[in-house]
């Protein structure tokens, strides 16, 4: 008995804790990355606050965002569904409700309604996930006018971080004129975007999000940039949406052959098929159907190409994929430490100091920081 009443007093004491929990502002893990238990902190935290005030759409956002990353770490949460229909309640005709409930049923058939709705309400003071959602819908959608607009005012927002825009430049940077670039990460895509529509350079790639593919709009948009015919799902020859898919990038590959790179960040179980005939560039992996000294055009991107001094300090706080990937550096160009300590110290003290510095000037454990210097020791 003494037990069961000690349980229901820690019960009792962690729901307090989580009610008097203050409510921050919930970050997508793209910027801050978060534990489980905080998101369910903070999703009780703005559910308070919601129901106090009903029309408070920051509080429902926030509450719909915590919802939405437990999700993360728990797929069979409906949490944030239940959000979305307390909201359909509670501020039905509002940009909030139509950002949440397009965002939650990206791809639904009656997505388009809350999108456009959404986009005809767009605050002045648009945020990460307004510019995030809506430069994707609009790139699926194939409304380049309106896409391009919205890139040009993300970028000129100053909110994206500036060194996943560094490392996407460099990435762009160390592609051949007219490359194909395949991808799926937001962190992979969208920068490319901003480059191109906000800065106006690299204009003359193409950036395909692996993930649009199963979209016929975006298929069809393909055709006439690539100038192809792609493989339809109706054609009925796919034993599943996978193979389907994989059938796409074959016949991609196909035509343009060596000018296909794809992101060194795009999960291998996309990559499987070609895996024989990827080659590191640096920070891309490039197709070719012949060996080549795929190192050589490594030490040209790093010696030429790649713009890496912002590696050295940073003078503001980086989101979390931002850090990744200044680490990420170590793991692709690590293996161009042997060849310069042997014909180049120069060269290799230079390479390794921004290798390292690109480690060390992120907020990770020491234990994850020793992880990347070791890949660096033990070459």
């Amino acid at each position: 008995m003494r037990k069961i009443l000690v349980s229901l007093a820690a019960l009792v004491f962690t729901l307090a804790g989580m009610a008097q929990t203050k409510a921050v502002k919930v970050e997508s893990p793209i910027v801050t990355e978060k534990d489980f238990l905080w998101y369910v902190e903070q999703k009780e935290a703005w559910k308070a606050l919601t129901q106090k005030n009903p029309t408070d759409e920051t509080a429902w956002l926030n509450y719909y965002h915590a919802a939405r990353y437990m999700r993360w770490y728990h797929q069979e949460d409906t949490t944030a569904q239940q959000v979305i229909r307390e909201m359909s309640q509670a501020i039905p005709d509002t940009y909030t409700y139509n950002y949440c409930a397009y965002s939650h049923g990206t791809g639904e058939t009656d997505g388009d309604k809350y999108a456009e709705a959404a986009l005809a309400k767009l605050p002045e003071n648009m945020q990460f996930f307004d510019y995030d959602c809506w430069i994707c819908y609009l790139a699926m959608k194939c409304d380049e006018q309106r896409m391009g607009q919205m890139a040009k005012r993300y970028f000129d927002s100053g909110i994206y971080s500036e060194a996943v825009l560094r490392y996407s430049y460099n990435e762009l940077a160390g592609m051949e004129p007219g490359a194909i670039f395949l991808s799926s990460g937001d962190t992979a895509i969208i920068p490319k975007w901003l480059i191109q529509e906000g800065m106006g350079l690299h204009r003359d790639k193409t950036i395909i999000c692996i993930p649009f593919l199963g979209v016929k709009e975006y298929r069809e948009w393909l055709n006439k940039k690539l100038d192809m015919n792609l493989p339809e799902w109706e054609d009925g020859a796919y034993d599943s949406y996978e193979v389907y898919e994989q059938a796409i990038l074959q016949a991609i590959i196909d035509k343009y052959a060596s000018k296909v790179y794809f992101s060194a960040t795009t999960p291998p179980s996309t990559m499987e098929p070609w895996k024989q005939n990827l080659y590191n560039e640096g920070l891309l992996l490039k197709y070719s159907q012949k060996p080549y000294n795929n190192l050589a055009v490594k030490r040209r991107n790093v010696e030429e190409r790649y713009m890496m001094e912002y590696l050295l300090v940073s003078f503001r706080p980086e989101w979390t994929s931002g850090q990744r990937l200044s680490a990420n550096y170590a793991v692709l160009l690590a293996d161009l430490l042997p060849y310069y300590a042997k014909h180049d110290q120069k060269r290799y003290d230079w390479l390794m100091r921004r290798l390292v510095s690109g480690i060390c000037n992120t907020s990770f454990s020491e234990e994850k920081k020793q992880e990347y210097m070791n890949v660096l020791i033990n070459k």
